[in-house]
């Protein structure tokens, strides 16, 4: 689409509406799990990609996410390092999970351009 175009019904998916009943999530077999992640000593300034990944019992993927991101530093902080903290929710499906203590979660993060 062009500067000048118009959104319509027509030109983009984002303009459609979709009506869905809500889903009642035990009903169809599903979970939440939410994951807290905290990253210490994390530099300030520097892009860092951070994972997460959630393992079922025979060590199979069931579901991952992942991001960027940056901390800055305010004018507050005496720090030379800083801490991502955040909150992830994850959708399991209950046919995968007989036993809640068998998930696995593990995260992993790295900076992206280490040496700049």
């Amino acid at each position: 689409m062009g500067k000048n175009d118009k959104c319509n019904k027509c030109s983009c998916d984002l303009c459609s509406v979709i009506n869905a009943d809500p889903v009642d999530m035990e009903k169809h077999g599903a979970r939440l799990l939410t994951v807290r992640i905290r990253v210490n000593n994390v530099c300030f300034d520097k892009k860092v990609a951070v994972a997460c990944i959630i393992y079922d019992q025979f060590h199979r993927i069931l579901a991952f996410r992942g991001f960027i991101t940056i901390i800055c530093r305010n004018e507050c902080s005496s720090n030379e390092c800083g801490t991502i903290e955040r909150k992830l929710v994850f959708v399991l499906p209950d046919d995968d999970i007989s036993d809640p203590n068998e998930i696995e979660v593990r995260t992993a993060a790295n900076y992206i351009y280490p040496c700049e």
